[in-house]
């Protein structure tokens, strides 16, 4: 019965995880293309690029984390009520924070593109790049709820989402390296300062949705502790 209980609750939010990590991520798509036509800085990716990205560095990480060992704490939850839905009120508003960080860091790269390259493949090499690892970066962020990749107790290895991650990536650089695929892309080679940029655009926001993620966290503990019963007296 205890192992039923631990896997049940284990499937149901690993299912939470994966739609967590495409949600999040769809959206943030969504918004880079919106704001930066709206702003008149034309369209930072071209549809190969978002074909790429959908087909290729969404799929797997989302896969990957339908396949997430249980958490520590798994069997200490309370049990969730049955007619709750699979993406809460709350939930929405976590998916859209943690889009809009990682439209703003892409927006920021795209933005300094501009201003060095002017509008064209360069620029959206550099917003390309950073969208997606930023979003591969992510897929770390959504393997818990509450427990932080920067906190002291790690969370067990989830040896296929390392492989989704590193493969993913490693498709990614081929994109700026092999000369087919540049053609077919539309992206072109990178200098180290690119390299700087991109890397900080991908970091950023999976280091600000873990603070928030820390935040959220102590707020749940304290809410715990607060409703605790106070202890009786003689």
């Amino acid at each position: 019965m205890i192992v039923a209980v631990s896997e049940g609750r284990t499937i149901y939010s690993n299912i939470r995880k994966s739609v967590h990590f495409l949600a999040a991520t769809n959206l943030s798509e969504i918004a880079v293309m919106l704001s930066s036509i709206t702003v008149g800085m034309g369209q930072p990716l071209n549809p190969m690029q978002l074909l790429w990205i959908n087909l290729l560095t969404d799929i797997f990480p989302a896969l990957a984390l339908s396949l997430e060992p249980p958490e520590p704490d798994v069997l200490r939850r309370p049990p969730r009520d049955p007619h709750e839905p699979i993406i809460k009120k709350s939930d929405v508003k976590r998916y859209t924070l943690e889009s809009l960080s990682i439209t703003a860091a892409t927006m920021a790269g795209y933005a300094y593109g501009v201003s060095r390259y002017g509008i064209g493949p360069r620029s959206s090499t550099i917003a390309f790049m950073t969208l997606t690892s930023g979003q591969l970066l992510h897929a770390l962020s959504c393997r818990s709820e509450a427990r932080s990749v920067f906190s002291k107790e790690q969370l067990q290895p989830n040896r296929y989402l390392q492989m989704a991650l590193g493969g993913s990536a490693a498709l990614q650089m081929l994109t700026v390296m092999v000369p087919g695929l540049r053609s077919l892309l539309g992206t072109t080679l990178i200098g180290p300062m690119d390299a700087l940029v991109i890397a900080a655009g991908a970091g950023l926001p999976l280091v600000f949705n873990e603070l928030t993620k820390e935040d959220r966290s102590q707020l749940a503990r304290s809410d715990a502790h607060s409703k605790q019963p106070a202890p009786v007296s003689d």
